[in-house]
């Protein structure tokens, strides 16, 4: 029997005000603008969150999306929001919405490859939301690669236009977020041709739609997709779409499939955190609640259950989640921030010498980012045991929103090798002046790896030089085994993945301690917690052999990393996690609720179940008359049978 069913530590319904959520949030005034939208949206019938939401069918469910993402463009119109605030309110909803494209690709394009007269048209239309955008690049046999575009733009001297054409199957664009349904206009990456020449990937705004009857225009076809794995992304629809007529925008950024890869993996650099922290938020509010087994064999009635949360095999999986978490936060945030940076720099001078960096960082990120939040969404479900199998729970929707991401923007093993390829170009040119995300390489080329430490005891591992020590010494072993593999002619696409991994884990260990120094309170324990997990826990095979530890090393870092779950464990953790300010609206778990346990939270969705007692009464004949079949086919009864059988023994 269950003991304590009505305990349950509050999820808190307004967000927590603390300098460390300020710090999460981008700072005081984001926060508070924040908790404006939260009360906007949780006062909206549109956006309300109910247990039918699970039970709707996909087309529903769009269409759900849909009407909400009308009311997102009339309370931006009506209240004024900045775009900051209205991105922000989109990550607050359940699903990704049709409109987000409009700022993540659409509108950023816009902005960086019109001229001014251009933009002067066409971007006040697009942020009064009078047309609907969506980026048309990937094709259906050619994913992320550019270079291997077969899409057309045949400049037609008689009529002055560019006459777009997908020539092949394979050429189809695909993917293209926002086009199945909802975009008016798209733009399309094609290859320029004027003649005889072919100039390569350009960019073309071409109108989809009639924009009063939202028809697709004469020589245009757009299909929806269908369906995702794991029936992620539900709120967008994604077409594949084939177009004759469009208007050539010459770039005035030449490196623009370059450019648009690097918006999108910025703003994906810091979400995969917040992914994974509702999922560590949900499953440790759970874990804390729930009671299971006892600590002795002795009578068991004198005996409180353990709470879930208490056994090393829970928090040993949950405590090292919230560090990796926090660490693609803050970090994530550190790349966003770069990158907006260089966006306004490219728009007022027109220097566009950081994309190289800025590309190498976000890269990084989003192999970085996903692998670990993916993987950190099903363990914290798994944590739960059979309750994080319930839809309610939100772990379903909350990893099919995660794993997709591995592939999207790039499958993560294919373009890890932009980064080791660039490691192995500046490795082998000697570069003196390096870009700042692999900067490290000079003290791999100069051999000033700083000499193996003494270390001795699991105290040892607490210094950040020691830290720096173990990561440097395990990137340059698998750099140089890289550089030996590609001299040789060796296929490197897998071992790319694991250098790839060690090289954002030193990324990330440096940015996560340059910003927490600044920072005092107990989340901050997260830094050398960060740092004992990503060496405690290698993300690839790989990195386990390029590992340099002994034995006795390995030990006390095993000692060192026990210890520091422990310690988390031992401060409040119920405050750590308010700290982050996460409301239950944005949880949105039955595991997690406000003035609700988990158990009471789950019967009530149970009671209110379209498949629940009267509702389904129009099933119940069909059900009576399958258990009649039997007689049809001329069988007794098993009651009549047994009857006859004991007489017969009795004779």
């Amino acid at each position: 029997m269950e003991r304590n069913v009505g305990q349950c530590r509050a999820v808190p319904q307004d967000a927590v005000r603390s300098d460390f959520a300020y710090y999460l949030w981008g700072g005081k005034e984001r926060f508070r603008r924040r908790e404006i939208a939260l009360d906007v949206l949780k006062s909206n019938p549109e956006f309300a969150k109910t247990a039918a939401t699970y039970s709707q069918a996909r087309k529903d469910v769009w269409l759900r999306i849909a009407r909400q993402s009308k009311q997102l463009v009339a309370l931006k119109l009506r209240h004024q929001w900045s775009t900051a605030q209205l991105l922000d309110v989109i990550t607050m909803t359940d699903w990704m919405m049709p409109i987000y494209p409009q700022y993540r690709i659409f509108m950023s394009n816009i902005e960086r490859q019109m001229s001014d007269q251009q933009k002067n048209v066409w971007l006040p239309m697009a942020e009064r939301f009078e047309i609907l955008g969506c980026y048309c690049q990937t094709e259906l046999g050619h994913g992320s690669f550019v270079g291997g575009i077969e899409t057309t733009a045949v400049f037609d001297v008689h009529s002055d236009e560019f006459v777009i054409d997908s020539p092949t199957l394979s050429s189809t664009k695909y993917w293209i977020g926002a086009a199945g349904v909802w975009a008016t206009h798209g733009i399309v990456v094609a290859r320029l041709q004027i003649g005889d020449q072919d100039h390569g990937p350009h960019l073309f705004l071409v109108q989809l739609r009639d924009l009063e009857s939202h028809q697709t225009l004469r020589g245009i076809n757009i299909y929806e997709l269908g369906p995702k794995v794991h029936q992620g992304m539900l709120g967008m629809d994604n077409g594949a779409s084939v177009s004759r007529e469009g208007t050539y925008l010459k770039p005035t950024n030449t490196k623009h499939a370059y450019g648009s890869m690097v918006t999108v993996r910025a703003q994906m650099a810091q979400l995969t955190g917040w992914d994974l922290l509702k999922a560590v938020v949900v499953a440790t509010h759970y874990t804390k609640f729930r009671k299971q087994f006892f600590t002795t064999a002795d009578d068991k009635c004198d005996h409180e259950e353990v709470t879930v949360f208490e056994y090393s095999s829970v928090k040993s999986r949950l405590i090292p989640l919230l560090a990796k978490a926090t660490a693609l936060i803050i970090v994530g945030q550190a790349i966003k921030e770069a990158y907006d940076n260089y966006t306004h720099t490219v728009l007022r001078t027109g220097d566009s010498s950081a994309l190289e960096d800025l590309h190498l960082q976000t890269v990084a990120s989003k192999v970085y980012g996903t692998e670990i939040a993916s993987r950190g969404v099903e363990i914290s479900r798994i944590a739960c045991g059979g309750h994080g199998y319930s839809a309610l729970a939100g772990f379903g929707r909350m990893y099919a929103h995660t794993v997709n991401a591995v592939t999207y923007e790039g499958d993560n093993y294919v373009i890890s090798q932009q980064v080791t390829r660039a490691i192995a170009k500046h490795c082998r040119n000697g570069t003196k002046t390096l870009p700042p995300s692999i900067a490290y390489l000079s003290l791999l080329q100069s051999g000033s790896v700083a000499q193996e430490p003494h270390i001795c005891s699991a105290a040892d591992w607490l210094s950040t030089a020691v830290q720096e020590w173990a990561l440097t010494a395990r990137l340059a072993s698998l750099v140089q085994q890289y550089l030996d593999d590609t001299t040789t002619g060796k296929d490197t696409s897998y071992s790319s993945h694991a250098l790839t991994m060690a090289h954002a884990d030193y990324v990330y260990w440096a940015g996560f301690w340059r910003s927490v120094r600044a920072l005092e309170g107990a989340e901050t324990s997260f830094a050398p917690h960060f740092s004992l997990s990503i060496l405690s826990e290698p993300h690839h095979p790989s990195l386990v052999h390029a590992s340099q530890l002994s034995i006795t090393q390995l030990a006390h870092l095993r000692d060192a990393h026990r210890q520091a779950i422990n310690d988390v464990a031992i401060q409040s953790i119920d405050t750590v996690i308010s700290a982050y300010g996460l409301t239950e609206f944005e949880l949105d778990s039955v595991l997690a609720r406000t003035n609700r346990t988990p158990y009471e939270a789950l019967i009530d969705a149970a009671q209110s179940s379209e498949m629940s007692g009267e509702d389904m009464a129009e099933i119940w004949p069909a059900i009576v008359e399958t258990t009649k079949l039997w007689r049809s086919k001329g069988l007794q009864s098993s009651a009549t049978a047994t009857t006859s059988s004991r007489m017969r023994g009795k004779l």
